[in-house]
């Protein structure tokens, strides 16, 4: 990995569109992990058979998460922050 990508890890752009493979990269996520985020809700978009996520979308899908207490990820509604959490 080249220093350039080295200081990306972890930073997602709001406006800016991501392939899959780029979004698990910069985020250093597994391919079950995106799958369950997608069947969570999380938005991906397809043209010419290669799936992109927006920035925002993925921003939005993980402020709308809320950790539960056994560690799973539970879906609410509307976006919320969760204060102290690690």
């Amino acid at each position: 990995m080249a220093a350039s990508e080295t200081q990306h890890i972890g930073v997602v752009h709001p406006d800016e569109l991501y392939t899959l493979s780029e979004i698990k990269q910069r985020l250093g996520i597994r391919d079950a992990t995106l799958r369950a985020a997608r069947r969570a809700g999380l938005r991906v978009y397809y043209a010419h058979k290669n799936g992109y996520v927006y920035g925002r979308d993925w921003i939005d899908y993980v402020r709308s998460s809320k950790r539960v207490s056994d560690g799973s990820v539970a879906i609410t509604s509307s976006p919320q922050v969760i204060e102290g959490g690690h």
